[in-house]
């Protein structure tokens, strides 16, 4: 995904979800990997299911900038 596919705001706020993947993962001793990074990510989208569409957004966003 290029940066320009995403308004500024967006891409930083992308940025900062994946980012706190990456620290919780590690935190815990789990690998980093792009692939549990995606996993993560695709496992807290279900979770909030019911949240609003920017977050919605964000973490799909998140899912395809990071995903193998």
């Amino acid at each position: 995904m290029k940066r320009d596919v995403l308004s500024e705001e967006y891409y930083d706020e992308v940025c900062r979800v994946v980012g706190d993947a990456v620290i919780v993962l590690a935190e815990s001793g789990h690998d980093t990997q792009r692939a549990v990074i995606t996993d993560l990510l695709k496992q807290t989208r279900l979770k909030r299911g019911d949240s609003e569409r920017d977050e919605q957004k964000i973490l799909e966003h998140a899912i395809r900038l990071v995903k193998p």
